[in-house]
């Protein structure tokens, strides 16, 4: 179970999480993350929070904000809100980490999926292959509500390998709480 002060890393992407606010801090309202994007680093690909609006702001560095066909590069001062449903990606363009504070509001189990995902790809490593993408749709099948992949046929693609993770055994080592409706 997650904890504030908690931090999670990704070594496969070079991206760290400090969480600053849970679920249960803010009554499901908020998470709050401190997070850090090594040079080079972006999350694992387009992705959509169907139910949360994202929140960047950044203090440090720079970073290359993707959302749907436009980019833009935010620097220190800079806050980006990402809408429900729209798909991006955050990266580090600079030659320094990138540091920000991140909002996902509502909460919902977005702290249990840094967890899992972190870890996760930390253990598999930056190069993908057929078991990780098994593990990592059987994971995302937890997480629906909080996290998808872009464009439609890469989440459709997860959805039909999520079942097939399943009977290879994969499960989220972090216990993942039932959403609300």
């Amino acid at each position: 179970m997650a904890s504030t002060g908690q931090v999670v890393l990704n070594t496969a992407t070079g991206e760290r999480v400090l969480f600053l606010a849970l679920n249960r801090d803010t009554a499901g309202d908020l998470l709050r993350t401190d997070g850090s994007f090594a040079p080079g680093a972006a999350a694992r690909g387009m992705h959509i929070h169907p139910r949360q609006e994202e929140r960047f702001e950044v203090l440090d560095g720079s970073l290359r904000f993707r959302m749907g066909r436009e980019e833009r590069i935010a620097k220190a001062g800079d806050v980006i809100v990402v809408p429900p449903g729209t798909p991006h990606l955050p990266s580090n363009v600079g030659e320094v980490e990138a540091h920000c504070l991140m909002e996902f509001r509502p909460a919902l189990n977005t702290e249990t999926f840094f967890e899992n995902a972190f870890s996760m790809l930390s253990a598999r490593g930056p190069r993908a292959s057929f078991g990780m993408i098994l593990e990592f749709s059987e994971l995302l099948a937890h997480y629906r509500p909080e996290f998808r992949l872009a464009p439609a046929p890469l989440h459709l693609l997860t959805r039909i390998a999520a079942p097939l993770g399943r009977l290879a055994g994969y499960r989220p080592r972090f216990p993942v709480r039932a959403s609300p409706s």
